[in-house]
């Protein structure tokens, strides 16, 4: 349920109608998990093609950045887990709906909810997504007149998240040896 308040509140703080589309995967999940990923990921592309980011040093662009990237991550989280209406989900909602009367609250609380959702259900892996968010504004600020574009700001956050789901996943990986030649 907070996946899809958050989204329709971020259709709201950013005035686009596309937004309400999450309510398709929300509802499906009832019927069936896989048609709601499917559903998922159509609604993230049809945002790709009709929310349009800018660079992440703007008001419009950090604004559509976060709440964007905040909304789908909770949505997915929804869509994994199922559909559920409790009392911690019913405080969040009023939390979120709450904080939309100012672009920059509602960001600071979707950023809270997010980290609050991520411990609930990752225990210690939050503290990486922790991480990796305080990183990302440290690094691409000591980088504001570098990265001027929004693909390079992407790289960075995307680069970035990767070294964390590295550190993040470091006991869990295996190295399997490898031959240099294929053995029959």
């Amino acid at each position: 349920m907070i996946g899809l308040v958050a989204s329709l509140l971020a259709g709201v703080v950013l005035g686009k109608w596309v937004f309400a589309l999450a309510t398709f995967p929300y509802v499906l999940r009832l019927r069936s998990r896989n048609l709601s990923l499917i559903a998922f990921y159509l609604y993230v592309l049809i945002l790709i093609f009709y929310v349009s980011g800018g660079s992440i040093y703007t008001h419009s662009g950090l604004v559509t950045a976060v709440s964007s990237a905040a909304s789908v991550f909770l949505l997915l989280d929804d869509v994994l887990r199922g559909v559920r209406i409790g009392r911690r989900e019913l405080v969040t909602a009023a939390v979120l709906l709450a904080s939309a009367v100012y672009d920059y609250t509602f960001i600071i609380t979707l950023i809270g909810v997010v980290l609050y959702v991520s411990y609930v259900h990752f225990g210690r892996g939050a503290y990486y997504l922790a991480g990796w968010m305080a990183s990302s504004v440290v690094v691409l600020y000591l980088l504001r007149n570098s990265l001027v574009t929004p693909v390079m700001q992407s790289f960075v956050l995307i680069g970035l998240g990767l070294i964390f789901l590295l550190l993040a996943e470091r006991r869990d990986v295996k190295f399997l040896e490898v031959d240099l030649f294929e053995e029959e």
